[in-house]
């Protein structure tokens, strides 16, 4: 519909107004003449900019959310803590969808509307490190809706248009166009840690903190992805932007607001899109080759084996390792599944029972431009190469430099409160446990190099029991940096429970 607007903008567009003054020779109207034509043809491009904004915006919101935290272990109190995103409405009956990491850990979500209206947001979220969409709702129906594009029809050069509320200012717009498909990159919030992503659309539009959660738009006014992070030295735009193309936010907002919650199945398998050089020499235009095949996975116990080619898993055909990954997320754990694959140029069958995912104890990746840069150790999960699962107390890499010691008090980089009964609630937490949950985790913070995570529970230490945000602030009151203290903190989910029990030298 916006494509032809902008072809019947294009026709419309007014013409040039020139003057014609008798003192000026003839041949000056045929210079103007040239000049005239693709000024019309700039107007024209630059009315439809401007239409497809219009178009978009109404359904474009801000979404600001707050939370009280209680103190530090420093013990500065912080009444609230607050953060804003944007987001955008995709259904009438007032479903929005945006990020996780712009709505994770708050007490309170306020969407306001492109027409002003502040409306109190209900947050519906995957619990699943991997996945940085979640769906909010607010009260009401026939709200303005953005249609979500077909993303696998999406190729570099193509314009891109986002929307958002960067820093707060509400209803900013950048333009700029695709510049990369299938990015990899690894992103360290405040409230998650760091999140590891794949399948990215990267963008040379501006984009800045606040844009994360809205909408990324092509010339017809469709949405191709959800604004999610940026490459950035400074925290500011770079020229590199990256967005979750819109197939498989449409899939996971729809799994929320059908099922309330994400299930991923495990097939013990890494696999990886076919370089074009793979295709032709093996004379196959679809599917994804597996690189690994870990000997005690679902896979390798049905008899798959490395650069195996897998077609079809289900109902899913599979064009790309994300079309595997997303069949995890339809055939959950304990289900049989049927999977096609071809071996040597021969049609296999498989029939493979689906396992709970492993618990991973992994370092996230640095951040990266390319899917094949990602660590060899994050492989073995299945579908997802650049997977960070809790990463909860784990090791400094060997040969890392260490670097000196810092002087005076320590700081664990953690914001905490009081158990809560929605807290129980959202981070699965039994009526039982006792301590502090994190709020918050600051990047580059003993606590982020740890794998601490909003939702831990912090229970002793040292020798102290922590029962209060109070208790923490005195358990630290005398460790100093080069310290060590015995530091226990448990981690729920619907799966079960994880506690790491151990030493911790802040440095």
């Amino acid at each position: 519909m916006m494509a032809a607007a902008f072809a019947t903008l294009k026709t419309d567009a007014p013409e040039l107004v020139r003057s014609h003054s008798p003192l000026q020779p003839a041949k000056m109207s045929t210079v103007n003449t040239q000049v005239g034509e693709p000024l019309e043809n700039l107007r024209a491009l630059d009315q439809a900019f401007v239409s497809i904004v219009d178009y978009v915006s109404p359904a474009v919101v801000h979404i600001k959310t707050m939370s009280n935290s209680g103190a530090d272990e420093d013990g500065r109190r912080i009444g609230t803590v607050s953060g804003q995103g944007s987001g955008v409405i995709f259904r009438p009956d007032g479903w929005i969808i945006t990020n996780d990491h712009v709505v994770n850990g708050f007490d309170k979500v306020t969407v306001v509307l492109n027409d002003g209206r502040e409306l109190q947001g209900t947050v519906r979220r995957a619990n699943d490190p991997t996945i940085d969409i979640a769906v909010v709702k607010i009260d009401g129906d026939q709200f303005p809706t953005a249609r979500l594009a077909d993303s696998n029809k999406i190729r570099s050069g193509q314009y891109a248009i986002a929307i958002g509320s960067p820093f707060g200012f509400e209803n900013s717009v950048t333009i700029g166009h695709i510049s990369g498909l299938g990015r990899s990159n690894a992103v360290t919030d405040m409230v998650q840690g760091t999140r590891s992503y794949s399948d990215l659309l990267q963008t040379d539009a501006p984009i800045n903190p606040g844009n994360s959660g809205g909408p990324l738009a092509n010339i017809d006014g469709e949405v191709v992805g959800i604004n999610t992070s940026i490459y950035s030295g400074n925290g500011g735009n770079m020229g590199i932007g990256f967005a979750i193309p819109s197939n498989q936010a449409r899939l996971i907002a729809e799994m929320l607001i059908e099922k309330g919650k994400i299930v991923r199945g495990y097939l013990g398998v890494l696999p990886e899109n076919l370089k074009e050089f793979e295709k032709k020499k093996l004379k196959v235009e679809k599917g994804a080759i597996l690189r690994e095949v870990p000997s005690d996975g679902p896979g390798a116990t049905a008899g798959l084996k490395p650069s195996d080619i897998v077609t079809r898993v289900g109902d899913v055909d599979v064009v790309t390792h994300v079309d595997l990954r997303n069949a995890m997320l339809k055939y959950g754990p304990g289900t049989t599944v049927e999977v096609n694959y071809l071996r040597n140029g021969l049609a296999r069958t498989a029939k493979i029972k689906v396992a709970e995912p492993p618990s991973l104890v992994a370092r996230a990746p640095e951040s990266s431009g390319s899917p094949d840069d990602m660590p060899k150790r994050l492989r073995e999960f299945f579908g997802n190469p650049d997977r960070s699962m809790p990463r909860l107390f784990e090791s400094e890499p060997e040969g890392k430099d260490v670097p000196p010691l810092r002087e005076g008090k320590a700081r664990l980089g953690v914001s905490v409160g009081s158990i809560s009964d929605a807290d129980r609630k959202q981070f699965h937490i039994p009526a039982d446990v006792t301590g502090v949950v994190v709020k918050a985790v600051e990047p580059d913070s003993v606590a982020a190099k740890l794998g601490m995570e909003t939702g831990d529970v912090i229970q002793t230490l040292g020798s102290k029991p922590i029962k209060t945000p109070e208790d923490l602030i005195k358990a630290m009151a005398d460790v100093k940096w080069g310290d060590t203290r015995q530091l226990k903190v448990s981690r729920f989910s619907e799966s079960g429970r994880m506690d790491q029990d151990r030493p911790v030298t802040f440095k």
